[in-house]
């Protein structure tokens, strides 16, 4: 009799995998074969990823026997490597890249991410925070940059302080359906996702004065379900990007 259950990585920590399934979220560990047999690290459970996994101690804890054939990953160069990959996250339907409409805005990284995420197969779909402190001749500017630019790309404005925009951006989420939210620190990406929770789950700070940068309060990937059914996968601010 097979015992192995489907369930899904929700974060990667050191030595150790949180998984989703059927008893909740649990702490999971891969098998020796699977370490044993993984040439690099992207033959390791990546953050949304779906896995086989062996429930023990009364469903308290999990082994990963296999990883299911992914949809499609997204990655970026390992700092400091030149062969060697990162995975950011797998299986993902849309990727959600979110700059804000301030001194962050920043159309040479924004293409970095697009490159990344063409490179994955993922529909990229833009959003641009803190539309409350911009003027609307910047915002246009800022939109007309990125339509001219390249083509054909979904672009939300909205404001996460008077939720202006915010009812566009739940639209988007369908049951069933994965959404990778990239970006740099300080743009907004934890009080959104309280925003959509509709409660205040994840901590925010403020953005430093002097240089518009924010602190990294989101310090690891994690896959989190929304009340609908969807799953958005939270990533920590990125600042170097390096090109696939």
């Amino acid at each position: 009799m097979n015992n192995f259950k489907l369930a899904r990585i929700s974060s990667v920590h050191k030595g150790s995998f949180s998984i989703l399934g059927e008893f909740g979220e649990i702490r999971a560990e891969v098998t020796g074969k699977l370490a044993n047999n993984a040439e690099n690290p992207l033959d390791f459970p990546a953050v949304g990823d779906w896995v086989n996994a062996k429930y023990l101690d009364d469903n308290t804890f999990a082994i990963i026997d296999e990883i299911k054939p992914r949809k499609n990953i997204l990655k970026r160069k390992a700092s400091g490597k030149q062969t060697e990959y990162q995975i950011i996250a797998a299986n993902i339907d849309i990727a959600f890249i979110m700059q804000s409409l301030d001194s962050n805005f920043n159309i040479n990284r924004l293409e970095r991410y697009l490159v990344m995420i063409n490179e994955a197969k993922i529909e990229p779909i833009i959003l641009l925070s803190k539309k409350d402190i911009a003027l609307a001749a910047e915002i246009e500017k800022m939109t007309k940059k990125i339509n001219d630019g390249f083509n054909d790309l979904k672009i939300i404005t909205f404001s996460n302080k008077t939720l202006e925009g915010i009812n566009q951006i739940e639209a988007l989420l369908v049951s069933g359906k994965t959404y990778c939210l990239l970006g740099s620190s300080g743009v907004g990406k934890s009080t959104l996702l309280n925003s959509l929770l509709d409660k205040e789950v994840f901590d925010t700070q403020q953005v430093r004065e002097q240089d518009g940068r924010g602190k990294h309060t989101t310090t690891r990937r994690q896959l989190i379900p929304m009340k609908n059914g969807a799953f958005i996968i939270d990533t920590p601010g990125m600042r170097e990007l390096g090109n696939i």
